[in-house]
């Protein structure tokens, strides 16, 4: 982190904790947040590619902490419903379905007795496929075929890969990030499908939780599973067809797994477009819920409902998490319902 990088961060944590002193009132808000892995290793989840999604159990136990002194933590039907609580109340949300969601993740909000929603890629379940982003880049960062990695990439047409070099460094994940920022932007089944041909010649575990475990945390109590799509690939490049056959077909799923699965359903997409939502809601689907925005009001489309996400620097700090959570006091999604 560079002198001006440190400078930043510092003042965003004083001013955190100065806008929590002036005791903003809270009450009525209401906020869904949205992570995605927590891993066993707090110095692995810092790294530059993995801390945009990845928390360790300090950070994951520093944030439930921070949340709870400034707000409740509550189920996610309980956070869309208006309330004149004088806290906030606020909904974790996981997307993809991650193995250390149930490994590290469910341990913590077991001791704690805290709620969340996990929101299920349900091609991933239990199933020798990988995320694509994990497949390339932790093949790349752990120096797995990374030859084979660079030519399937090159082969199919998208960007060649920076190579490791004899001993990956913090500047090499934050090229890592670049590239993997950079694949987002291209054709999300070319993308997949280089992964999945890649992943059996990588010696990666499975991703995705498997259906047990769904099965046992439903079982707790605290846990509640949606669906978010069959394959971990953004819904607005496809097709009407496909994008309809991932929505369908992941709730029909989780229909068959969960004894009671959530309504709401969680677009791969950060800001979906009005086509996405209008596909939604041809598909049966009466809440839908984005990647990223803000607070909750009533005047928000319930097909485009927006969460706060939470990155690995923001959940390690109160102040910097206060700062964050109170800079999404305007939600950024004002687009019109579709109907």
């Amino acid at each position: 982190m560079t002198h001006w990088n440190l400078a930043l961060d510092m003042a965003q944590r004083l001013r955190g904790h100065w806008r929590r002193s002036l005791r903003v009132p809270l009450q009525g808000r209401r906020a869904i947040l949205v992570l995605h892995r927590v891993l066993p290793d707090e110095d692995a989840a810092r790294l530059p590619h993995r801390a945009p999604y990845c928390l360790g159990p300090e950070s994951f136990k520093h944030l439930l902490m921070s949340l709870v002194e400034v707000s409740r933590i509550v189920c996610l039907d309980t956070a869309l419903k208006p309330h004149h609580d004088p806290r906030a109340c606020i909904a974790l949300t996981f997307d993809d379905g991650w193995r250390d969601n149930a490994e590290v993740a469910a341990p913590l909000l077991e001791h704690y007795a805290l709620p969340a929603s996990i929101f299920v890629t349900t091609g991933l379940l239990g199933r020798p496929r990988g995320v694509w982003w994990e497949v390339i880049g932790e093949g790349l960062w752990q120096g797995r075929a990374c030859q084979l990695i660079h030519d399937s990439l090159c082969d199919a047409g998208l960007p060649p890969p920076p190579l490791p070099p004899a001993h990956p460094d913090h500047a090499y994940s934050e090229a890592l990030l670049d590239y993997l920022t950079a694949l987002r932007r291209c054709d999300p089944l070319t993308v997949n499908a280089v992964a999945e041909a890649l992943y059996p010649d990588l010696d990666q575990p499975p991703h995705g939780l498997d259906p047990f475990s769904v099965r046992r945390l439903e079982h707790s109590g605290l846990f509640r599973f949606g669906a978010h799509g069959v394959l971990p690939e953004s819904l607005d490049p496809l097709s009407d067809a496909r994008i309809c056959w991932h929505i369908r077909r992941s709730r029909d799923d989780l229909a068959k797994l969960c004894e009671s699965p959530l309504e709401a359903f969680s677009y791969p997409d950060e800001q979906p477009s009005r086509r996405l939502r209008r596909l939604a809601s041809r598909c049966g689907v009466r809440q839908a819920l984005a990647g990223c925005g803000g607070w909750l009001t009533p005047q928000l489309d319930p097909l485009a409902l927006p969460r706060i996400p939470i990155s690995q620097p923001v959940a390690q700090s109160p102040g910097r998490l206060y700062d964050w959570l109170l800079s999404h006091w305007q939600p950024l999604d004002t687009l019109p319902p579709t109907h």
